[in-house]
């Protein structure tokens, strides 16, 4: 099967899952706040936002692809088997229940910060 071509329909599939991965709310709402709050330097503040927010995940994609490894696990346990382990399980703990913790934590900060 991995030496099978894709069709045209699994292509598309393929492009609105990416796009779907990647698009959120702050691809809609940060380049616009960023350019106005950049003034002068709009144009250093454009090329670093799309370096860092596209660039970057184009590149991890096209990496991933090119690596020919099923997960993320089997990529990073090219360095060392344990750090395939821990590096996975903290990726996927930060993404997670950490960034959850980190939001709930702020809410709470923000509902004392009102009683003073």
């Amino acid at each position: 099967m991995a030496n099978q071509k894709a069709s045209v329909s699994q292509y598309i599939a393929i492009g609105f899952m990416l796009f779907a991965l990647f698009f959120g709310a702050g691809n809609l709402i940060f380049p616009a706040q960023l350019g106005q709050q950049a003034g002068a330097e709009f144009w250093p503040a454009i090329i670093g936002f799309l370096v860092t927010g596209v660039g970057l995940p184009l590149f991890g994609v096209i990496a991933i692809g090119y690596s020919g490894s099923n997960n993320l696990q089997e990529l990073s346990s090219r360095v060392h088997p344990v750090y395939g382990i821990f590096f996975t399980s903290l990726l996927y703990l930060t993404i997670g229940p950490f960034l959850r913790f980190q939001g709930r934590l702020l809410y709470h900060m923000k509902q004392v910060s009102h009683h003073y």
